[in-house]
């Protein structure tokens, strides 16, 4: 009974309480989608579909199995997406990853699925499934898989990519390879028995692959055969919503923005493909031999009456008509033994009970953030918009251990409101997001101890309000969280995500400090107030051979949220080195290392985390010529700050600066990451940028993709880019031409300057240059032939031109000593 009552509540978290796990609005539904909701009570069918990486999902596929055959339908995604390009902004890594899972959820509120995490960190782009395991430990991510698969129950699981080299991807073929062991040890008791204090053993139906149509390379010979396959036209129309598959599928995947995915709808005719891979084979139906009726459930039958009823009478002009026969059906589902399909419907029922009376219920905080111990004070907004009896019993508040007792009748359109407090506990924690707990490296598996909090997609909400309610006399029960609500100029009503955070912040200036000589640097420290009257000292935790000036220094600021900035004289040694430096806050007794990180766009909730407050700093053997540089941005980078590091003085270029006078000012000029992919000016740029390297200026180019491309000329010379990538960071490099200024001056370049480069040596390679163009390096990964285009360098004019697909874009803000070398060096040729 103890494990009933555990795995009823579990599913409970991923049901009744998945729209709680988000800061939105409460859900104001028409009356279309309620229709549709009530229709779904009588469909008993879960879907799986796996894949790699946020935008990797059929989105038309999850929209259609969601809304059109109403099944519970799940994506599992086995990264966040940390590995990739931002194209709206500077955060990378974990950040990027932050945002992308926002992403998903959006586009799972918009197409109807529900979305799921592994623990995997993507690190970047991989060559095959081997790779990935050695990095991802192949074991706890098929344990990851079979959780969520033990968890949701699919009869039928569907993956994005093929098993092998079609796929393109490691991250994708390793993702159909986990697919298909999981398949099989989610339902074998053997495998991961820690599990089944939680789940039970479970056995989906069937596995198939969802064919990219990309994969295929003679289509029209796919198509002639396509006889083999199973057909699903998935470009129906949906009246109840208003629109096609194809364009609630848009919708959804034009939420990945920071992918620059944005999308057109479709309609009419949109077949897919679906190739056998385990379990049932079917030709026919997705769910052939599936019974996705009230009969998979015993002593139900009651049950699938009163919803085809309930279907019949609604009326959408009073919904809350509905809600006595709702009321019947919930009776009898509570009448059910405890069971997967008990706990999910139960909560799909009292959904479409409160949303069919348009009940309204909502509590905010006063501010988004509150330290442990702190009062939070709430107003409680609840109103029943319906002429069903609605009574307000009682309410029990976040952290309290009594109930509130209201007894309050709520009236047809009649707000009540009022406002109460709360006291988070001394001992809560901070509202880190679960996998950013531990500090994590470039690659492997996110550390998180919680095996309940695997597959989640974001935190359980800090703080809800349990609302007891009678309604036309009988008991319904709703959670709701506490969020802050905050009214914008322009975009109207906002609400954010309620956190607990620190009492006090620090936050370094700069993530990194490097240093070419024995100068000492100035390294300001703001420290931020979480509570009124924080006062204390801060101090740089430094490792030997490194000092500061002053060694601590003291602070007081009265109220929340004001800040102070205290400034340090960081000492290097005198050898090259790299180390750790980390601002310590002592406040009440207590050390405080944390500083604190918002991410604000208005397609996503702001997301708040909080960073070790801590930054690189370096001892490097550097040689710098020239001090003028201009830049381009691209898709977003962090180099001009980079480069700023090391005394360039780097300016950002707009149109008109694209003068000859303006650029032969500058001793180099940088075109950003996929400039010539994401910058329409490009274009037009591209001849005066070309001049000023004939009149005797060095331009550096660094990668762009092949695909977009705003014009194909991108260098004096002829030269193509391809999909090639070099993504082991270890891989040797070896010098093609070694008397090579690029390798010589100001700085000697030698085999150490390509140690302890991060994620990847680089991407996008280029082939077939004209002769022109001279190759300095060569590298590859291991068992892939040898990629020579990683720096070309071509005289031009008076001038010199440089293509360079090497990863400097991750290399230079993480501090790496030796790509700093290499990087100035590319900024000094000619001079």
């Amino acid at each position: 009974m103890h494990n009933k009552i555990l795995k009823a509540g579990l599913w409970l978290i991923f049901t009744f309480g998945w729209g709680t796990l988000t800061a939105q609005a409460p859900q104001r539904l028409p009356s279309s989608k309620l229709a549709q909701d009530i229709k779904k009570l009588n469909v008993l069918g879960n879907v799986l579909y796996m894949a790699a990486h946020p935008d990797d999902e059929n989105t038309t596929f999850i929209a259609y199995m969601a809304n059109e055959k109403l099944y519970n339908t799940n994506y599992l995604a086995l990264t966040r997406g940390d590995g990739g390009q931002n194209l709206i902004g500077p955060q990378i890594r974990e950040q990027l990853g932050m945002i992308r899972t926002q992403e998903l959820l959006q586009a799972r509120r918009v197409d109807g699925g529900r979305q799921f995490f592994s623990r995997a960190n993507d690190f970047g782009f991989s060559k095959n499934p081997q790779e990935a395991f050695m990095i991802w430990e192949k074991e706890q991510l098929l344990a990851d898989a079979v959780w969520v698969i033990r968890q949701v129950k699919p009869d039928v699981i569907v993956t994005r990519f093929p098993p092998d080299s079609r796929a393109g991807h490691g991250h994708h073929s390793a993702s159909s390879i986990l697919a298909e062991e999981a398949f099989d040890a989610a339902a074998d008791p053997k495998r991961f028995p820690e599990q089944l204090k939680f789940v039970e053993p479970w056995q989906a139906k069937r596995l198939l692959w969802n064919i990219s149509m990309w994969s295929i390379t003679n289509r029209a010979e796919f198509i002639k055969n396509a006889g083999q396959y199973l057909q699903i036209d998935l470009g129906g129309y949906n009246p109840l919503l208003g629109k096609s598959y194809g364009e609630l599928s848009a919708e959804s995947r034009s939420m990945h923005r920071s992918q620059g995915f944005g999308s057109v709808g479709t309609r009419g005719t949109s077949v897919e493909y679906f190739q056998h891979t385990k379990g049932d084979k079917t030709m026919t139906d997705l769910f052939e031999g599936i019974d996705t009726s009230w009969k998979r459930v015993k002593g139900s039958a009651k049950i699938e009456q009163l919803v085809q009823q309930a279907a019949r009478e609604f009326d959408a002009t009073n919904p809350a008509g509905s809600v006595p026969l709702l009321l019947s059906i919930r009776s009898e589902l509570q009448k059910l033994p405890d069971g997967f399909w008990k706990t999910s419907k139960l909560a799909d029922v009292q959904e479409l009970i409160k949303n069919s009376m348009g009940l309204y219920l909502e509590v905010t905080a006063t501010e988004f953030a509150y330290p442990p111990g702190a009062t939070l004070p709430l107003t409680v907004e609840a109103i029943n918009r319906s002429s069903v009896p609605v009574s307000l019993e009682k309410i029990k508040l976040p952290f309290a251990s009594k109930d509130s007792v209201i007894r309050a009748s709520l009236a047809y359109n009649q707000d009540l409101t009022f406002e109460t407090n709360a006291l988070i506990p001394a001992k809560t924690p901070i509202s880190q997001p679960y996998w950013l707990r531990k500090e994590i490296g470039y690659a492997g598996l996110f550390s998180v101890d919680n095996l309940q909090e695997i597959g989640l997609p974001e935190n359980p909400p800090v703080a809800l309000v349990t609302f007891d309610l009678l309604v036309a006399g009988q008991p319904l029960r709703v959670d709701v969280p506490v969020v802050f609500k905050k009214k914008d100029p322009v975009l109207g009503e906002i609400y954010q995500p309620l956190v607990v955070t620190p009492p006090v912040f620090a936050t370094i200036a700069q993530e990194v400090y490097m240093f070419d000589t024995a100068e000492p640097r100035k390294v300001d420290v703001t420290i931020k107030a979480g509570k009124d009257n924080c006062s204390g000292e801060v101090k740089l935790a430094l490792p030997t051979g490194w000092k500061s000036i002053p060694e601590k220094v003291p602070f007081a600021i009265q109220e929340k949220g004001a800040e102070q900035t205290v400034e340090f004289q960081l000492f290097p040694p005198a050898d090259p080195q790299e180390a750790n430096v980390r601002a310590v806050v002592t406040l009440e007794g207590k050390e405080y290392d944390k500083s604190f990180g918002l991410i604000s766009y208005t397609h996503i909730p702001a997301q708040v985390f909080f960073p070790t407050a801590s930054t690189k700093a370096v001892k490097l053997d550097l040689v710098k010529k020239g001090t003028n540089i201009g830049y381009i941005m691209g898709a977003g980078d962090l180099i001009p700050q980079s480069l700023r590091q090391i005394g360039y003085r780097v300016t950002l270029l707009e149109d008109q600066d694209m003068t000859p006078e303006k650029l032969g000012t500058f001793d180099a000029i940088i075109t950003g990451v996929r400039a010539y992919n994401t910058n329409e000016r490009m274009k037009h740029h591209q001849a005066a940028l070309l001049k000023y390297v004939e009149n005797g200026g060095n331009l550096v180019v660094q990668y762009n993709t092949n695909m977009g491309l705003k014009t194909t000329e991108l260098g004096p010379y002829p030269f193509e880019l391809t999909r090639d990538r070099i993504t082991e960071e270890t891989s040797e490099v070896r010098f093609i031409k070694p008397e090579s200024a690029v390798l010589n001056s100001p700085n000697k370049i030698t085999a150490d300057d390509f140690n302890s480069w991060v994620q990847e040596r680089g991407l996008y390679f280029p082939q077939n240059w004209a002769p022109e163009y001279e190759a300095v390096i060569s590298s590859n990964d291991p068992n892939s032939p040898p990629l020579d285009g990683g720096i070309l360098v071509a005289r031009y004019g008076k001038g010199n031109y440089v293509y360079t697909s090497l990863s400097w874009f991750r290399e230079l803000p993480a501090g790496v000593p030796g790509a700093y070398r290499l990087f100035v060096n590319l900024l000094s040729i000619g001079d």
